[in-house]
């Protein structure tokens, strides 16, 4: 069998702040690295997008295929993609599920030949309903769908002739659990987990921080999450984090300093580590670590051009206007960091 994948990017990344399809991942952009995983198995690719001429300057070896109703959801993308197509059935994911392998469309594809969908059923009895096989058969019944503005892919699969293939089964033939395959980036904290599991898969440089630094915050393994503000030297960068923390205090938002020293002996600061408990957030400085959040400053004259690429950061905080993909807040008003904070801290234990 040739088997078709399809790309869904047409969504409007609202909560993300930009589009998902060119977030750096690795040493490309997300839907690179979703086409480059996915064509040594997929001899056919096609991107479902929201108008044409979308991500054609990438020049990918696939085809386009441009959203016949605007503004209606996956629905759309899934009505567009099996009527342009030449081929029967296509397994279909959307762009911001970077860690869906091959391996477990292919045989969703080999198990949907008698079915109009075939999809996935989780062990809590919930099923996916995005990341499945979809074939031309149900065509008029999804352009239905759409005229009548029912956009429900959950009552929709109710209504076709699916058929659901149990986690369990595919967790024995998947090299990661479905569970990991499933993980959907809507937010920036999303993004940034998504970038620390692909890292500790070996898929991104490790930083230069010494294998014991990296041991020891790997170890903390803290359900508090850890966020570092880094950048140039000569940036007081621990004056700030005090007065962040002053004003989290007064917000009622638990948080403690943690005074990272990099020629410090690791046990000892390790042991220090451990020691913070009952808090919201760690707040520390200068920490270069992988496995913790980092927030990059930079200051008009001394660095106004960033230390670390942006697959590494949450946000910046700079005393100027600095464009970037990512969120910038103002060094002069600690304050405008609470929405992102709260947020953050929220979005951690999720």
């Amino acid at each position: 069998m040739d088997y078709t994948l399809v790309i869904l990017c047409g969504g409007k990344s609202t909560r993300m702040g930009t589009d998902k399809a060119l977030l750096p991942f690795g040493n490309q952009c997300l839907i690179e690295y979703l086409v480059n995983k996915f064509s040594p198995y997929f001899p056919n690719i096609y991107l479902s997008v929201q108008q044409k001429g979308d991500y054609q300057q990438l020049n990918l070896p696939v085809k386009y295929v441009a959203d016949i109703y605007q503004n209606a959801g996956v629905l759309s993308g899934i009505f567009s993609a099996l009527s342009m197509m030449r081929e029967e059935r296509a397994f279909f994911i959307s762009v911001d599920t970077p860690f869906v392998e091959p391996r477990l469309g292919i045989q969703l594809l080999d198990s949907s030949a008698n079915y109009d969908i075939c999809a996935v059923q989780r062990k809590n009895k919930q099923t996916e309903t995005l990341a499945a096989v979809y074939s031309k058969s149900i065509i008029s019944k999804v352009g239905k769908a759409l005229l009548l503005k029912h956009y429900s892919l959950k009552l929709f699969h109710e209504n076709c002739n699916t058929f659901y293939v149990p986690e369990s089964v595919l967790d024995t033939s998947c090299a990661n659990p479905v569970a990991l395959q499933f993980y959907n980036m809507n937010t920036r904290y999303d993004y940034y987990r998504a970038l620390n599991l692909l890292w500790q898969d070996g898929k991104l440089p490790t930083s230069n921080h010494s294998q014991d630094t990296s041991l020891l915050f790997r170890k903390q393994a803290s359900s508090i999450p850890i966020l570092s503000f880094v950048g140039d030297s000569i940036i007081g960068k621990k004056e700030y984090v005090r007065q962040l923390h002053q004003i989290l205090q007064k917000e009622n938002i638990k948080s403690a300093i943690f005074d990272y020293d990099g020629n410090a002996d690791p046990i000892t600061q390790r042991n220090a580590l451990r020691q913070i408990t009952n808090v919201d957030l760690i707040l520390t400085y200068n920490l270069e670590d992988n496995s913790c959040f980092k927030i990059e400053i930079l200051i008009d004259e001394i660095n106004e051009e960033p230390l670390h690429d942006t697959e590494e950061l949450l946000a910046f905080v700079t005393d100027f206007n600095y464009k970037s993909i990512l969120p910038s807040y103002d060094y002069r008003k600690p304050r405008t960091l609470l929405p992102l904070i709260r947020n953050f801290i929220r979005d951690y234990g999720n």
